[in-house]
């Protein structure tokens, strides 16, 4: 559970892979611009798709703040404490511009 969570939080020192670096050889940065080229397109479906799945995610875990009933319940007690920090962002990225839930504090 903890690798789960360990592989969505960023890790300061892996350097940003969008800033240019003119330590890098040329060849390294013609390949790497040629797999843009070519798989720009796979991986924006790809990134689309896990936004969708995370969206999901995130509203299975917020079910039952509403009421309804979750089959997950017991599973997603330890991943409260992590979620609450994505909470603000799902529910911006959703179109509302305040908390759906009056008991989580967030706006």
């Amino acid at each position: 559970m903890s690798a789960i969570l360990e592989a969505l939080i960023p890790d300061p020192l892996i350097p940003d892979p969008l800033v240019y670096d003119p330590r890098v050889p040329v060849g390294r940065n013609i390949r790497d611009f040629v797999h843009g080229i070519a798989y720009s397109h796979y991986e924006r479906e790809l990134r689309a798709q896990a936004n969708e799945l995370n969206d999901l995610f995130l509203l299975l875990c917020y079910m039952e703040v509403v009421g309804l009933p979750n089959p997950a319940t017991l599973y997603m007690l330890d991943l409260y404490p992590y979620l609450l920090d994505q909470f603000h962002l799902w529910h911006r990225r959703m179109g509302m511009d305040r908390s759906p839930l009056g008991n989580l504090p967030c706006c």
